[in-house]
């Protein structure tokens, strides 16, 4: 191969890759039509701008999550504003010494880091965010979850909702006010329990449109020279590919899918696990990869291994980027032992000739590994060898040291279908928490469709919205049990022309009663997004449950028909029949290992998935599968 110039290098990979990640049989789909929007030059600089702001506005949140579990509150504090605020609506810290000071007491217990005996995991959970329409300020919405404790003295939940203010000074993003909205908390030995009665609604900061509009449109921006703004945008785009390759990699840790996580590595590529060992090459990867079970699942095997706050760098020249991020376990055999584990990862990952994304060397560092009949207060739980420290600063992106020469409004296209799919996704989790009905069927396209669990597909927005209605009735929230429906870890598949998406999320959620130990739910959503009329919608929403249970028994003690006794009783489905049927299982199946389905296939080596899910319109017959 004839050596190439950084720029010419750039373009031809990031249109490679982009080239692989078009949704295969959606162009021209019947019924199905997008509406591309159209920039000038000055708008198209505008949109990078903002969708780089986008994604350094994750970062910024991330890394908070990141210090906390470093003991880093000074780095915590410099996140803010100098006159930043954070409160709970009973408590209120302003300025950064009084932050810091704050942090270090509340989470540190007075001391400066984090001390080897304690765990301080604040985990920032499926984001809504909305750019204001001069793109210099943004709000916010997150989940947290807190597990938090001190070897042989604790171990504590807490979880809540934060509204979060964004301003852009002159470097970068900075947090101005920080609004927690506490929900449920309590220690391990009895679990979590809602902190009310009735836990206070959360205002939402926008409208179904305005999640579905992440990027302000009209805006204008000042053109850089040269092809600096086709090198910006093939930069942003390879923020998210490079979050996609880490995302498929725990898609297939969970299920043990041994080959497709080798094929993610470069042929000298490394794994590394703290305290056991290193390998490399594709077989040796294959052999560490032991260490987390044989491949493929067992009946009654449970892996469960989500990859949460993604910090990302993109070098200069597009070839190389690192991501760190912290994955929470839940292992172990049904009727067995069962575990929780937390684990900083270090990814370093290169782009080859062809243009593909590949893992250089994954390293993990253990934080805590623990019995689930004791917690991480247990003795030895917590691992007191930290993680190389962290040096990723809020920017995600350096000025390009190419001039690229792709297509920047093809490119931009593709890149916001990632935040637009991942926004509107998330807030519909927001939407369904509160039972709020018209909300929810608002983010669905004209046609969309959406299954309704243990029922079958509604198909266009109408359906859905009564659908909803019929199944849940019109009271919203009541009462002291809270569904907390968090997405995480999004794979997003973008068409050549950035009009539609699928998007891969995991559903991790927390059930909260007052009176009770909460309870969880696991699952996977396959959904897909369109462009309407310039909003982002959802057009399609598949959600396949994996399993269910309760706080006290966990997921050894899941009864395999606890899940049915959700099911709705045939008359009451009789009154509002669904235009289709589940295009996958109907109860969540563990200890069972049902097959599953995946938009895509893997990213490097392009091998289907035994199960794969095209563009759909919602009426395929689950049997085609």
């Amino acid at each position: 191969m004839n050596a190439m110039t950084s720029g010419q290098f750039s373009r031809r990979a990031v249109l490679l890759t982009a080239g692989a990640a078009v949704l295969a049989g959606c162009a021209g789909a019947p019924g199905f039509a997008a509406t591309p929007v159209s920039y000038g030059e000055a708008e198209l600089a505008a949109r990078l701008e903002d969708l780089r702001s986008l994604r350094e506005i994750r970062q910024l949140q991330h890394l908070w999550g990141h210090y906390a579990e470093a003991g880093r509150w000074g780095d915590m504090a410099r996140l803010f504003t100098a006159a930043g605020v954070w409160t709970d609506g009973e408590r209120t810290v302003e300025g950064g010494g009084a932050l810091e000071a704050f942090l270090r007491e509340t989470m540190g217990a007075g001391q400066d880091g984090l001390a080897a005996d304690r765990l301080n995991l604040r985990l920032f959970l499926t984001p809504v965010l909305t750019l204001s329409p001069d793109g210099r300020s943004a709000r916010g919405r997150w989940h947290e979850v807190a597990m938090t404790g001190q070897t042989g003295q604790s171990a504590d939940w807490a979880g809540g909702i934060h509204v979060i203010d964004y301003v852009r000074d002159g470097v970068g993003w900075k947090i101005a006010r920080m609004h927690y909205h506490p929900q449920y908390a309590g220690t391990y030995a009895d679990g979590w329990r809602s902190v009310a009665p009735l836990v206070g609604k959360v205002a939402y900061h926008y409208t179904p449109d305005q999640a579905g509009t992440p990027v302000p449109r009209g805006r204008s921006g000042d053109v850089p020279s040269g092809g600096a703004l086709a090198a910006g945008a093939e930069l942003t785009l390879a923020s998210s590919l490079v979050q996609n390759l880490v995302a498929a990699y725990g898609f297939y840790l969970d299920r043990q899918m041994h080959q497709d996580i080798a094929d993610l590595f470069t042929t000298d590529g490394t794994l590394e696990i703290g305290g056991t060992g290193r390998w490399s090459g594709r077989d040796g990867v294959l052999t560490g990869l032991r260490t987390f079970g044989e491949p493929e699942l067992d009946a009654g095997e449970l892996n469960d291994r989500p990859q949460l706050m993604p910090v990302v760098t993109i070098a200069p020249d597009g070839r190389s980027a690192r991501l760190r991020n912290v994955e929470v376990g839940m292992t172990g055999r049904h009727r067995g032992e069962t575990f929780w584990s937390a684990t900083v990862q270090e990814f370093e990952l290169a782009r080859g000739e062809d243009g593909l994304w590949r893992i250089a060397s994954l390293r993990r560092f253990p934080r805590m590994h623990a019995a689930y009949a004791e917690g991480w207060s247990a003795p030895g739980a917590i691992h007191a060898e930290a993680a190389p420290r962290l040096e990723a600063s809020r920017t995600v992106f350096s000025t390009p040291s190419f001039a690229g020469a792709g297509d920047a409004a093809t490119l931009l296209a593709q890149a916001e279908a990632f935040d637009g799919s991942e926004n509107v996704s998330n807030a519909y989790g927001y939407y369904i928490d509160e039972f709020d009905w018209d909300g929810t069927a608002d983010l669905f396209s004209t046609d969309g469709w959406k299954e309704l669990s243990y029922i079958g597909t509604y198909i266009g927005r109408e359906r859905v919205r009564g659908s909803l209605f019929n199944r849940y009735g019109n009271r919203g929230r009541t009462g002291p049990n809270m569904a907390i429906h968090q997405k995480t870890q999004p794979y997003v598949t973008p068409s050549a022309d950035g009009t539609r998406a699928n998007i891969r999320l995991r559903l991790f959620q927390f059930n909260s009663a007052y009176e009770t130990p909460g309870s969880w739910i696991s699952g996977i959503y396959e959904n897909q997004a369109v462009l309407e009329n310039g909003v982002w919608k959802i057009h399609g929403m598949d959600l396949d449950y994996v399993w269910l249970g309760d706080y006290l028994n966990g997921w050894a003690g899941i009864d395999p028909a606890a899940s049915s006794r959700f099911a709705p009783r045939p008359e009451d489905v009789a009154k509002y029949p669904p235009d289709a049927p589940l295009r996958g299982v109907t109860f969540a199946p563990f200890p069972e290992v049902a097959p599953m389905g995946f938009h895509f296939a893997n990213p490097v080596s392009g091998r289907r998935p035994a199960t794969y899910l095209a563009w759909s319109d919602g009426r395929r017959p689950a049997e085609t599968e």
